[in-house]
């Protein structure tokens, strides 16, 4: 008995991997391209209300998915402040080349300080 429900378990885990794979496809050059661009700008903009000075941006996608019509993305934004560097990550849902919503997971400990101190909260937790 404890074998059956073992392949039971297993078969419906393969399932569900399949299920998800079919419901998002990679994101091609163009639509990584699109979506690092917006995503960087909406997340320059959403660090400007407490670092205003940035230089040398930079964004690494660690997911990218074209999801019903949009696209989906886990990122790692990186920003040069007067002070020094600045990260945030998170994920972001781009439509039309324009970010439709974005959550901000993380930060640096800088970036931290400096929303804590103005008090802004950049983080959705």
């Amino acid at each position: 008995m404890h074998s059956s429900i073992s392949k039971t378990l297993l078969a419906g885990a393969l399932a569900l991997s399949f299920a998800s794979t079919a419901a998002f496809a990679d994101c091609d050059e163009v639509q990584e391209t699109q979506v690092g661009k917006a995503i960087a700008a909406a997340a320059s903009a959403k660090i400007a209300t407490v670092v205003p000075t940035q230089s040398k941006q930079m964004i690494n996608l660690e997911t990218c998915d074209a999801v019903g019509g949009g696209l989906a993305a886990e990122f790692k934004f990186n920003v040069i402040g007067a002070d020094g560097l600045y990260w945030v990550t998170g994920s972001a849902k781009v439509a039309g080349g324009k970010v439709a919503d974005m959550k901000i997971g993380g930060m640096s400990p800088n970036l931290a300080a400096a929303s804590a101190k103005a008090g802004v909260k950049l983080a959705s937790n």
